[in-house]
C-alpha cells in the first residue's frame, strides 16, 4: 500500500544526488580558493569531471550516500536550534557567529569519521580476521580508526575547543 513516507522511489534519484552533492562542494571550494585562477568555466568543468568520475568509485557513492541524510538531518535540527536560541533573547551575533561555526565544523568532521569507519569498517576493524595480510599501512589504520582512539581525539578536540573560548571571555573582560 503507497503512503506518504514510502521512500522507495527515492532510491531511484540517489546517483543524482551524489552526482549533484559532489559537484556543488566541489564547485564551492573550487570558486573560494584559487587553486585554478579566476576562469570560473575551468573551475566548473574540474568539478563536473570530478563529480563524474566519483560516480564510477563504489566507496565514496558509499559514503556520501552514507553521511548526506545525516548531515541534511543534522543541520535542519542546528538551524531550528540557533533559531530558538535567537528567539530565547540570545544575542544574535553570538549564535550565529561563535557558537555556530564551530558546532558546524565538530559535527562535520565527526560525521565524516562516523561515515568512513562505517564504509570502509572491513578494513579499518581491530577486530580482523587473522588469516588477513598485515602490512604496516593497515596496521597504522586499523590503530587509527579504533574506537578508543576516535574518543580519545573527539574529548581533545572539545577540551581544546572549551580552552579556547574560556580563553576568549577571560581576554575580553
Amino acid at each position: 500500500m503507497a503512503t506518504l513516507l514510502d521512500t522507495g522511489l527515492l532510491y531511484h534519484f540517489l546517483p543524482l544526488v551524489t552526482f549533484l552533492f559532489i559537484f556543488s562542494i566541489v564547485y564551492i571550494i573550487l570558486e573560494n580558493t584559487d587553486w585554478l585562477g579566476k576562469n570560473k568555466s575551468l573551475k566548473f568543468i574540474a568539478a563536473l569531471s570530478i563529480a563524474l568520475i566519483s560516480l564510477f568509485a563504489g566507496g565514496v557513492v558509499d559514503l556520501i550516500n552514507y553521511i548526506v541524510p545525516w548531515f541534511v538531518f543534522i543541520f535542519i535540527f542546528l538551524i531550528l536550534l540557533f533559531m530558538g536560541l535567537t528567539f530565547l533573547g540570545i544575542e544574535k551575533n553570538v549564535v550565529w557567529n561563535n557558537l555556530s561555526i564551530w558546532t558546524v565544523m565538530v559535527i562535520s568532521f565527526l560525521l565524516l569519521l562516523i561515515g568512513i569507519t562505517q564504509v570502509y569498517s572491513s578494513i579499518f576493524t581491530p577486530y580482523a580476521d587473522t588469516n588477513v595480510t598485515k602490512t604496516i599501512g593497515s596496521e597504522t589504520l586499523r590503530t587509527v580508526f579504533h574506537p578508543r582512539v576516535l574518543g580519545a581525539i573527539f574529548i581533545l578536540i572539545i577540551s581544546s575547543l572549551t580552552i579556547r573560548f574560556v580563553a576568549q571571555k577571560v581576554e575580553s573582560k
